[in-house]
Formats: C-alpha cells, structure tokens, sequence
C-alpha cells in the first residue's frame, strides 16, 4: 500500500534544487481580518530561536484568489525576507464565520528561486 503526500498536512520543507527536506518549523497560527472581499493574514512559524513570519492577502471572488504575500524571518542567526507565491489557495468561511485559510506556498529568495515550500491545511484564522 502506498500513502502519498496528503495535501491536507501541515508541513514546512526547505527546496535545495532537486531535493526537498522537512524543517521542524511549528505553525504558531494564522492571524488576521476579513474585509468585506479582501483578507489579510499572517502566518507565524517558529522552531526554537529561528521565526518566520509570513503576510498573505487574498481577494474573495469565487474562486477566492491569491492577491500578494511576503515573509520575513531569522533563521540560523540570518535574516532572511522575499515574496511568496501560491500556487493553491483554501479559504472557507462566511462573513458572520470564523474564516480558514489554507494552501500552498513557495517562499522564494532574493533572486526569485524557491527557498521554502510550506503547506498549510484549512486552520481557523484569528483576529488580530
């Protein structure tokens, strides 16, 4: 029997080229505010001293559409900060609802390659 990636597993991974290796990095929650079409939120990842912050917007047309996105952290003692990309996006909830943000999303270095791929299933979003 053969179990794939489930898409609906949390998990931080760093791309080196060809080869993907899981970090520890814990989801500490997913903030934000819905504003009538838009939402932003922000994601915290930490792992002992090393934290990772990542700011998303989305626009909720349907389908809800993934507007821009930024991260920004310390890891191993260095700063790094880029753009993120998302190539799927997950968002439930209704305007009186606790929304859920998920998705997949590739935050890429300073010369626009992929650097980390974190997968996030549907996590309830808190008010910041």
């Amino acid at each position: 029997l053969l179990i794939g990636c489930a898409e609906n597993e949390y998990r931080f991974e760093r791309i080196d080229g060809p080869q993907v290796i899981t970090l520890p990095f814990k989801l500490d929650g997913i903030h934000g505010v819905r504003d009538g079409a838009s939402v932003n939120a922000e994601a915290r990842f930490t792992d002992g001293a090393d934290v990772l912050t990542m700011n998303i917007a989305l626009y909720l047309v349907p389908p809800p559409e993934f507007r821009t996105g930024r991260y920004e952290g310390t890891i191993g003692g260095k700063t790094i900060a880029g753009e993120v990309e998302c190539p799927s996006i997950t968002f439930f909830g209704g305007q009186a609802d606790q929304p859920s943000v998920g998705g997949v999303f590739i935050l890429k270095d300073e010369q626009n390659r992929p650097l980390y791929r974190v997968r996030i299933p549907a996590t309830p979003m808190t008010r910041r």
